[in-house]
């Protein structure tokens, strides 16, 4: 009798130890983006159309001001499409996020942007990558330019 509650217990945490490792999402298309992965992907992209609007200023003379230092936070992905990119699984994720810019005078959030992007997961699937598809003059493929989406601890 003690032989099976304590078999049955040892079977309890064997169970729970393996539950609570597996914290990685599973999809048809492969693992899932966490949440992190899109708030730094979108992160990226804002930094990214920055500083093309920075080039584009400093080709027309304009003198470009200071861009604020921000967060991203209260993520939410309402739409998340598997596909693939270039051969690689990946992502076309819609949803919202929070903009909080620290500015000279304070704090200002900006509640509820929409984002539209495109996340690439590499083939050893230790990375993601951040998917901005090229204007072609072409109708054929479409080409895709990717950039490293850095993981925390990225040097």
């Amino acid at each position: 009798m003690k032989f099976k509650s304590i078999a049955r217990i040892i079977a309890i945490a064997i169970v729970a130890i393996l539950l609570n490792s597996c914290n990685v999402t599973f999809s048809l298309g492969g693992f899932e983006p966490s949440r992190e992965v899109v708030q730094r992907a979108i992160a990226l992209q804002l930094s990214l159309t920055q500083k093309e609007l920075r080039q584009h200023l400093k080709q027309h003379n304009v003198p470009a001001s200071e861009t604020p230092d921000y967060d991203i936070n209260r993520v939410v992905i309402s739409a998340e499409e598997p596909l693939a990119i270039q051969g690689a699984i990946s992502y076309h994720l819609r949803g919202t996020y929070n903009l909080t810019m620290k500015l000279a005078d304070g704090r200002a959030t900006d509640r509820g942007n929409p984002f539209d992007l495109y996340i690439q997961r590499q083939k050893e699937g230790k990375t993601w990558r951040l998917a901005r598809q090229q204007p072609s003059g072409q109708n054929d493929e479409p080409i895709w330019a990717t950039y490293l989406i850095k993981p925390r601890g990225y040097i």
